[in-house]
Protein backbone atom coordinates (compact mmCIF):
# COMPACT_ATOMS: atom_id res chain seq x y z
CA UNK A 1 0.00 0.00 0.00
CA UNK A 2 2.59 2.78 0.74
CA UNK A 3 4.78 1.50 -2.30
CA UNK A 4 1.27 2.10 -4.23
CA UNK A 5 0.65 5.67 -2.63
CA UNK A 6 4.70 6.60 -2.85
CA UNK A 7 4.59 5.88 -6.98
CA UNK A 8 0.94 7.73 -7.50
CA UNK A 9 2.52 10.54 -5.32
CA UNK A 10 5.77 10.57 -7.93
CA UNK A 11 3.08 10.28 -10.81
CA UNK A 12 0.88 12.96 -9.79
CA UNK A 13 4.48 15.05 -9.27
CA UNK A 14 5.89 14.53 -12.88
CA UNK A 15 2.23 14.96 -14.23
CA UNK A 16 1.83 18.31 -12.45
CA UNK A 17 5.81 19.69 -13.62
CA UNK A 18 4.71 18.27 -17.30
CA UNK A 19 1.20 20.76 -17.14
CA UNK A 20 3.52 23.55 -15.75
CA UNK A 21 5.40 23.56 -18.42
CA UNK A 22 2.64 23.71 -20.71
CA UNK A 23 1.44 26.26 -19.38
CA UNK A 24 4.46 28.27 -19.29
CA UNK A 25 5.14 27.04 -23.07
CA UNK A 26 1.65 28.53 -23.82
CA UNK A 27 2.10 31.77 -21.80
CA UNK A 28 5.30 32.31 -23.76
CA UNK A 29 3.80 31.93 -27.35
CA UNK A 30 1.41 33.79 -26.23
CA UNK A 31 3.07 37.09 -24.79
CA UNK A 32 5.60 36.59 -28.15
CA UNK A 33 2.43 36.42 -30.36
CA UNK A 34 1.41 39.78 -28.76
CA UNK A 35 4.38 41.84 -29.14
CA UNK A 36 5.84 43.83 -31.57
CA UNK A 37 9.74 44.21 -32.24
CA UNK A 38 10.28 46.83 -29.56
CA UNK A 39 13.28 45.12 -27.39
CA UNK A 40 16.41 46.45 -28.18
CA UNK A 41 18.48 43.51 -27.53
CA UNK A 42 18.96 40.49 -29.53
CA UNK A 43 19.78 36.62 -28.18
CA UNK A 44 22.59 35.13 -29.37
CA UNK A 45 22.43 31.53 -28.16
CA UNK A 46 21.63 30.07 -24.60
CA UNK A 47 24.17 26.88 -22.97
CA UNK A 48 23.69 24.69 -20.19
CA UNK A 49 26.03 24.19 -18.06
CA UNK A 50 26.27 20.97 -15.25
CA UNK A 51 28.85 19.72 -13.04
CA UNK A 52 29.37 16.84 -11.08
CA UNK A 53 29.85 17.94 -7.59
CA UNK A 54 28.05 19.06 -4.53
CA UNK A 55 28.56 22.23 -4.16
CA UNK A 56 27.63 22.68 -8.21
CA UNK A 57 24.06 24.74 -8.63
CA UNK A 58 23.01 28.71 -6.95
CA UNK A 59 24.83 30.57 -9.26
CA UNK A 60 23.77 34.73 -8.50
CA UNK A 61 27.36 36.23 -9.22
CA UNK A 62 29.17 36.37 -12.87
CA UNK A 63 32.32 38.78 -14.42
CA UNK A 64 33.82 38.21 -17.47
CA UNK A 65 37.00 39.55 -18.26
CA UNK A 66 36.91 42.29 -21.44
CA UNK A 67 37.09 40.03 -24.69
CA UNK A 68 34.43 37.14 -22.78
CA UNK A 69 36.95 34.40 -22.56
CA UNK A 70 37.56 34.04 -18.96
CA UNK A 71 34.94 34.45 -16.26
CA UNK A 72 34.08 34.37 -12.47
CA UNK A 73 31.03 33.05 -10.83
CA UNK A 74 29.83 32.82 -6.95
CA UNK A 75 26.83 30.80 -5.61
CA UNK A 76 24.62 31.84 -2.92
CA UNK A 77 26.12 29.12 -0.62
CA UNK A 78 29.91 30.86 -1.08
CA UNK A 79 31.63 29.00 -3.27
CA UNK A 80 33.67 30.53 -6.16
CA UNK A 81 34.65 29.11 -9.33
CA UNK A 82 37.09 30.20 -12.43
CA UNK A 83 37.17 29.66 -15.30
CA UNK A 84 37.31 29.79 -19.71
CA UNK A 85 34.30 29.65 -21.91
CA UNK A 86 35.04 28.23 -25.19
CA UNK A 87 33.51 29.73 -28.04
CA UNK A 88 32.50 29.07 -31.88
CA UNK A 89 30.94 31.07 -34.14
CA UNK A 90 30.51 33.52 -30.95
CA UNK A 91 28.48 31.09 -29.11
CA UNK A 92 29.58 28.99 -25.85
CA UNK A 93 29.84 25.61 -26.55
CA UNK A 94 31.78 24.27 -23.08
CA UNK A 95 32.55 25.54 -20.26
CA UNK A 96 36.47 24.62 -18.47
CA UNK A 97 36.56 25.39 -14.69
CA UNK A 98 39.92 26.13 -13.81
CA UNK A 99 39.71 26.74 -10.11
CA UNK A 100 37.03 26.40 -7.59
CA UNK A 101 36.91 26.77 -3.50
CA UNK A 102 34.90 27.86 -0.85
CA UNK A 103 34.74 31.82 -0.02
CA UNK A 104 36.71 32.70 3.06
CA UNK A 105 35.31 34.83 5.82
CA UNK A 106 36.26 37.89 7.56
CA UNK A 107 38.75 35.57 10.21
CA UNK A 108 40.32 33.45 7.27
CA UNK A 109 38.36 31.01 7.46
CA UNK A 110 35.14 29.07 5.93
CA UNK A 111 32.10 30.59 5.59
CA UNK A 112 29.42 28.70 7.55
CA UNK A 113 26.10 28.06 7.64
CA UNK A 114 23.73 30.73 8.12
CA UNK A 115 26.20 33.41 6.53
CA UNK A 116 26.83 31.92 3.30
CA UNK A 117 23.97 33.69 0.71
CA UNK A 118 26.76 35.21 -1.20
CA UNK A 119 24.86 37.01 -4.17
CA UNK A 120 26.66 39.89 -5.65
CA UNK A 121 30.37 39.88 -6.93
CA UNK A 122 32.36 42.78 -8.64
CA UNK A 123 36.08 42.54 -9.57
CA UNK A 124 38.70 45.15 -8.91
CA UNK A 125 41.66 43.44 -10.80
CA UNK A 126 44.64 41.18 -10.06
CA UNK A 127 43.06 38.45 -7.54
CA UNK A 128 40.69 41.28 -5.56
CA UNK A 129 37.59 41.37 -5.35
CA UNK A 130 34.26 42.00 -3.48
CA UNK A 131 31.37 40.00 -2.72
CA UNK A 132 27.48 41.17 -1.49
CA UNK A 133 25.85 38.79 1.14
CA UNK A 134 22.01 38.61 1.98
CA UNK A 135 22.90 36.92 5.26
CA UNK A 136 24.01 38.86 7.22
CA UNK A 137 23.72 42.07 4.95
CA UNK A 138 27.18 42.74 4.31
CA UNK A 139 30.02 43.18 1.67
CA UNK A 140 33.02 41.29 2.40
CA UNK A 141 36.39 42.51 0.42
CA UNK A 142 38.90 39.93 -0.79
CA UNK A 143 42.69 40.44 -1.71
CA UNK A 144 45.67 38.51 -2.11
CA UNK A 145 46.41 39.20 1.55
CA UNK A 146 43.36 38.36 2.53
CA UNK A 147 39.68 38.91 3.38
CA UNK A 148 38.31 41.69 5.44
CA UNK A 149 34.74 42.95 5.63
CA UNK A 150 33.60 46.53 4.85
CA UNK A 151 31.94 48.70 7.77
CA UNK A 152 28.13 48.38 7.41
CA UNK A 153 26.21 51.04 8.23
CA UNK A 154 23.28 50.58 10.61
CA UNK A 155 20.78 51.08 8.29
CA UNK A 156 21.90 47.61 6.71
CA UNK A 157 20.17 45.93 9.50
CA UNK A 158 16.72 46.98 8.59
CA UNK A 159 16.84 45.17 4.89
CA UNK A 160 14.85 41.94 4.68
CA UNK A 161 16.08 38.03 5.34
CA UNK A 162 16.63 37.22 1.73
CA UNK A 163 16.02 40.10 -0.32
CA UNK A 164 19.00 42.15 0.10
CA UNK A 165 22.07 42.75 -1.44
CA UNK A 166 21.71 40.92 -4.72
CA UNK A 167 23.03 43.23 -6.98
CA UNK A 168 26.51 44.48 -6.80
CA UNK A 169 28.64 46.59 -9.30
CA UNK A 170 32.10 48.56 -9.45
CA UNK A 171 33.03 51.21 -11.91
CA UNK A 172 36.62 52.67 -13.25
CA UNK A 173 37.21 54.83 -10.59
CA UNK A 174 36.76 51.86 -8.06
CA UNK A 175 33.19 52.97 -6.77
CA UNK A 176 31.51 49.71 -5.85
CA UNK A 177 27.70 50.75 -6.34
CA UNK A 178 24.82 48.26 -4.40
CA UNK A 179 21.36 47.63 -4.76
CA UNK A 180 19.24 45.70 -2.28
CA UNK A 181 16.30 43.62 -4.15
CA UNK A 182 13.59 44.36 -1.93
CA UNK A 183 12.88 47.76 0.29
CA UNK A 184 14.10 48.15 3.71
CA UNK A 185 11.65 47.66 7.04
CA UNK A 186 12.00 51.51 6.91
CA UNK A 187 10.95 53.27 3.85
CA UNK A 188 13.50 56.71 4.73
CA UNK A 189 16.55 53.83 4.02
CA UNK A 190 17.69 54.07 0.48
CA UNK A 191 17.82 51.40 -1.15
CA UNK A 192 20.70 51.99 -4.15
CA UNK A 193 24.37 52.64 -1.90
CA UNK A 194 28.11 53.25 -3.24
CA UNK A 195 30.90 53.16 -1.49
CA UNK A 196 34.58 54.57 -1.84
CA UNK A 197 37.64 54.25 0.29
CA UNK A 198 37.36 58.02 0.69
CA UNK A 199 33.88 58.40 1.59
CA UNK A 200 32.67 55.11 2.82
CA UNK A 201 29.24 54.35 2.19
CA UNK A 202 26.56 56.59 0.79
CA UNK A 203 22.71 56.08 0.95
CA UNK A 204 21.92 57.07 -3.07
CA UNK A 205 17.74 57.02 -2.38
CA UNK A 206 15.29 54.65 -4.19
CA UNK A 207 15.16 52.27 -7.03
CA UNK A 208 13.09 52.96 -9.84
CA UNK A 209 11.12 49.81 -9.50
CA UNK A 210 8.30 48.74 -11.80
CA UNK A 211 5.78 46.25 -12.83
CA UNK A 212 6.95 44.45 -9.85
CA UNK A 213 10.29 43.49 -11.47
CA UNK A 214 13.54 43.50 -8.74
CA UNK A 215 16.72 43.99 -9.22
CA UNK A 216 19.03 40.59 -9.25
CA UNK A 217 22.32 41.63 -10.76
CA UNK A 218 24.16 44.59 -11.79
CA UNK A 219 27.19 45.70 -14.04
CA UNK A 220 28.89 48.84 -15.03
CA UNK A 221 29.70 48.30 -19.29
CA UNK A 222 32.49 49.49 -21.03
CA UNK A 223 30.49 52.49 -22.23
CA UNK A 224 30.69 53.52 -18.76
CA UNK A 225 26.73 53.05 -17.97
CA UNK A 226 25.01 50.74 -15.54
CA UNK A 227 23.27 47.52 -16.67
CA UNK A 228 20.63 46.26 -13.92
CA UNK A 229 19.11 42.77 -14.24
CA UNK A 230 15.69 42.33 -13.27
CA UNK A 231 13.64 39.45 -12.74
CA UNK A 232 9.65 39.10 -12.19
CA UNK A 233 8.70 35.21 -10.82
CA UNK A 234 5.38 34.57 -11.89
CA UNK A 235 3.47 31.27 -10.61
CA UNK A 236 5.10 28.73 -13.06
CA UNK A 237 8.37 30.46 -14.38
CA UNK A 238 10.91 33.50 -14.76
CA UNK A 239 10.55 36.66 -16.61
CA UNK A 240 13.60 38.84 -16.98
CA UNK A 241 14.17 42.27 -18.10
CA UNK A 242 17.74 44.19 -18.34
CA UNK A 243 17.49 47.79 -17.93
CA UNK A 244 20.25 50.91 -18.70
CA UNK A 245 21.10 53.12 -16.55
CA UNK A 246 23.39 56.51 -15.57
CA UNK A 247 24.58 57.42 -12.33
CA UNK A 248 24.29 60.81 -10.74
CA UNK A 249 24.86 62.17 -7.54
CA UNK A 250 21.60 62.24 -6.70
CA UNK A 251 20.88 58.18 -7.85
CA UNK A 252 19.59 57.08 -10.66
CA UNK A 253 18.36 58.41 -14.37
CA UNK A 254 17.31 56.62 -17.30
CA UNK A 255 16.28 53.18 -16.83
CA UNK A 256 15.94 52.12 -20.36
CA UNK A 257 14.35 48.55 -21.04
CA UNK A 258 17.05 47.11 -23.26
CA UNK A 259 14.98 43.34 -22.85
CA UNK A 260 12.09 41.84 -21.50
CA UNK A 261 12.15 38.19 -21.19
CA UNK A 262 8.22 36.25 -22.26
CA UNK A 263 7.61 34.18 -19.32
CA UNK A 264 9.85 30.80 -18.58
CA UNK A 265 11.65 32.16 -21.99
CA UNK A 266 14.95 31.61 -19.34
CA UNK A 267 15.70 30.45 -16.35
CA UNK A 268 15.87 32.41 -12.82
CA UNK A 269 18.60 34.81 -14.10
CA UNK A 270 20.73 36.25 -11.25
CA UNK A 271 24.44 36.83 -12.78
CA UNK A 272 25.36 40.02 -15.10
CA UNK A 273 28.04 40.88 -16.92
CA UNK A 274 28.38 43.34 -19.88
CA UNK A 275 31.50 43.31 -22.05
CA UNK A 276 32.31 44.12 -26.12
CA UNK A 277 32.77 40.68 -28.54
CA UNK A 278 35.16 40.88 -31.64
CA UNK A 279 32.75 43.17 -33.49
CA UNK A 280 32.79 45.60 -30.89
CA UNK A 281 28.91 45.19 -29.88
CA UNK A 282 27.97 45.38 -26.71
CA UNK A 283 27.21 41.97 -25.41
CA UNK A 284 25.13 40.94 -22.37
CA UNK A 285 26.21 37.75 -20.43
CA UNK A 286 23.92 36.31 -17.77
CA UNK A 287 24.13 32.90 -15.82
CA UNK A 288 20.65 31.31 -13.65
CA UNK A 289 20.56 30.53 -10.22
CA UNK A 290 18.78 26.99 -10.55
CA UNK A 291 18.48 27.19 -6.43
CA UNK A 292 20.04 23.83 -6.32
CA UNK A 293 16.13 22.20 -7.10
CA UNK A 294 15.90 19.68 -10.25
CA UNK A 295 13.84 21.11 -12.05
CA UNK A 296 15.79 24.12 -12.53
CA UNK A 297 19.25 24.46 -14.90
CA UNK A 298 21.91 26.43 -14.96
CA UNK A 299 22.34 28.48 -18.01
CA UNK A 300 24.20 31.24 -19.26
CA UNK A 301 22.15 33.20 -21.88
CA UNK A 302 23.89 35.68 -24.23
CA UNK A 303 22.32 38.80 -25.97
CA UNK A 304 23.57 41.12 -28.34
CA UNK A 305 23.09 45.07 -26.79
CA UNK A 306 22.61 48.46 -28.73
CA UNK A 307 25.36 51.35 -28.05
CA UNK A 308 23.87 54.11 -26.00
CA UNK A 309 22.14 57.05 -27.94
Amino acid sequence: MRRRSLLRLITLSAALVVTLCAAAWAASAVWKATQTDSNSARHIASFRWSEEADWFGGLSGLELNSDGTRFVAITDRSHIVEGTLVRKAGKITSVRMLREARLLDADGTPIKKGAEDSEGLALAGDGHFYVSFESPHRVLEYTPEGPRALPSPEAFSTFRFNASFESLARDTAGQLLMISEAPSRQPQVARVWTWSRDTGWHGLGAYPEQDGFLPVGADFGPDGTLYVLERKFVTIGFRSRLRRFAVTSTGLSGGDVLLNTPLAEHDNLEGLSIWRDDSGALRATMISDDNFFWVQRTEIVEYRLPDPL
